[in-house]
């Protein structure tokens, strides 16, 4: 009897799917638990999540080859690495960082860096079953500067491409410290961020949940044979096996109702930037114990969120950003409950001018503001939707904000001593301090190696 080619793949893909049994665990950073740790995915209903532990809380320290292994320098490449076999075809993957040395399922977790295709390898089958394998690929990746030098957990979360639709995770504690300045190179200017508890870093979203819950309503399950796009990937997206992650345009999860039928409802585009902004996802619902997410409602259309800016073409209705871990109680509300408003508008339709081009402008209008997307500044800070998207503004030279996932962050205040020039830009601009109050320092003069201060 003969049967057709794709019949044949497709049970030689079950196949390879039955037999493998050994998946993959993160070898590097060094997880948690090194005597207990199997390749196993979190359990289907949840309650090993996070980092395969739950509520237990039972955290046994890593088995490190030195005890530098697990200290990352700010800024500096790190190597993400694994063992066992069965890649599953890859799947997409999220590194993500909490300052809980001991997470619990309502830890917050803030991604620093998503892989969508290709991870932990962009094989399209399984290796050799083999659970002490390294034939999964290695990744780099880097602890942003925007990060407080201290103590973390370090998370990596990976959605497969193909077999059962489960969510795998394993977690590590690390240190994180400055990185060592390197010989006749300026310092870098300090990140503003970096003082800001990582917890109210709405910048850094939070880590995407799937395939987790109950198996009927408000679940989400991602789709085979696809892997994932993070519905807010952060500003750290690594692209990889692109042919095999799902196509922009389609939904990253299926929504399943209790009659075991498949809904589809066709949401807006996801946050982020780039070639990868626009995809569709559905807002699923799995809800964690003790602080569930709360997803955000679609825009109505009739509802014009900017009455005096003129119409902008038509665009699909925003929701909330996927299935995310629970948000801080103490972030500010105001960023995630409002809908953003897609509604960019090119500068030389949206402030047009009121008179012809002159040699002297006008002194009857006002001056247009330079950004046309959003508010620019002011005493308070700007509020709501915007465009521009990783825009810095300045408020009054004291504090900050940010665009953020098309929501401008809550004002953050300068570190003492230091001051920005207020208004709204690409980067944030630091005042030059007054140089009257240096003319008495020292000045350091180099001579055969040796350094030899001379008061003026």
């Amino acid at each position: 009897m003969l049967f057709p080619s794709a019949f044949v793949a497709a049970a030689a893909l079950l196949l390879s799917i039955n037999v493998a049994d050994a998946h993959m665990i993160m070898k590097t950073p060094y997880p948690f638990n090194p005597t207990t740790i199997n390749s196993d995915p979190l359990n289907a209903d949840g309650t090993n999540f996070p980092c395969k532990v739950g509520k237990s809380t039972i955290y046994e320290p890593p088995n490190l080859p030195n005890p530098d292994a697990n200290t990352f320098a700010i800024g500096e490449p790190q190597t993400l690495s694994f063992r066992g076999s069965a890649v599953h075809g890859g799947g997409s993957c999220q590194l993500s960082l909490t300052t809980d040395m001991k997470p619990t399922p309502d830890t917050i977790w803030r991604v620093i860096h998503s892989i969508e295709g290709g991870c932990p390898s962009s094989n399209d089958g399984n290796f050799p079953d083999d659970p002490e394998g390294n034939s999964a690929d290695k990744f780099q990746f880097s602890i942003p500067d925007s990060i407080t030098p201290g103590d973390y957990v370090f998370a990596w979360t990976w959605f497969n491409r193909y077999g059962n639709r489960e969510m795998y995770m394993n977690c590590a504690p690390i240190k994180v410290v400055t990185a060592k300045k390197k010989r006749y190179t300026p310092t870098p200017p300090v990140n503003p961020l970096s003082g800001v508890s990582l917890m109210k870093r709405d910048d850094l979203p939070t880590i995407f949940i799937a395939n987790l819950g109950p198996s009927d309503a408000e679940s989400c399950r991602t789709t085979n044979n696809f892997a994932t796009r993070f519905p807010n990937p952060g500003q750290s997206l690594e692209l990889r096996d692109e042919v095999h992650v799902i196509p922009l345009g389609e939904l990253s999860c299926n929504y399943r109702t209790g009659d075991d039928d498949l809904t589809m409802t066709k949401p807006g585009p996801r946050s982020g930037s780039g070639s990868n902004a626009g995809s569709y996802y559905l807002d699923p619902a799995f809800k964690q114990s003790g602080n569930p997410p709360t997803p955000n409602q679609p825009a109505a259309p009739s509802q014009p969120a900017a009455p005096s800016q003129p119409a902008a073409p038509p665009q699909p209705p925003a929701v909330s950003p996927g299935v995310f871990a629970p948000v801080s109680k103490t972030a500010p509300a105001s960023p995630t409950a409002t809908p953003p408003v897609n509604n960019p508008i090119p500068p030389a339709v949206s402030t047009p001018p009121a008179a012809p081009p002159v040699a002297t402008p006008p002194a009857t209008p006002p001056a247009a503001p330079k950004p046309p997307t959003t508010s620019g500044d002011t005493g308070s800070g700007n509020t709501g939707p915007c465009t521009e998207e990783g825009a810095w503004n300045c408020i009054g030279g004291t504090s900050f904000q940010r665009c953020a996932s098309g929501q401008w962050s809550a004002a953050i205040a300068m570190a003492q001593g230091t001051s920005c020039t207020p208004g709204v830009g690409s980067e944030l601009k630091f005042a030059t301090p007054s140089r009257k109050s240096r003319r008495h320092s020292p000045i350091i003069h180099r001579r055969h190696g040796h350094y030899v201060p001379h008061l003026s």
